[in-house]
């Protein structure tokens, strides 16, 4: 896409957590979503759930009903968790395909 390089993978020759993000973003519009795994697999996740809020709040908009969340049964703490574990998920894939591949670390 040509941005620059992130700042965590230029001083330790490791990507960030979040490496990857907005790329898979862009190819999840595009509906390149095998690209977008290879991005980064936690963005194509939450590219999806992104995408999916639309309907949500096109029905919200036409009904005027507003979707209540009941908090009781899914607290925000544990959507925060798994928000994580997705995240962390992502960046050990990114690791470890960057490892067997032979890219990373990244010399510099």
């Amino acid at each position: 896409m040509g941005l620059p390089h992130c700042t965590m993978v230029v001083m330790l020759g490791y990507p960030c957590p979040t490496c990857g993000m907005t790329t898979a973003f862009a190819h999840v519009v595009r509906g390149q979503f095998i690209d977008a795994f290879k991005a980064q697999p936690a963005g194509l996740i939450f590219a999806l759930a992104v995408i999916a809020t639309v309907p949500v709040s096109l029905s919200v908009v036409v009904t005027g009903k507003v979707w209540m969340v009941n908090w009781h049964r899914t607290s925000p703490a544990k959507l925060a968790v798994i928000a994580v574990l997705i995240l962390l998920g992502g960046w050990v894939y990114k690791v470890l395909a960057g490892i067997l591949s032979g890219t990373l670390p990244i010399g510099r």
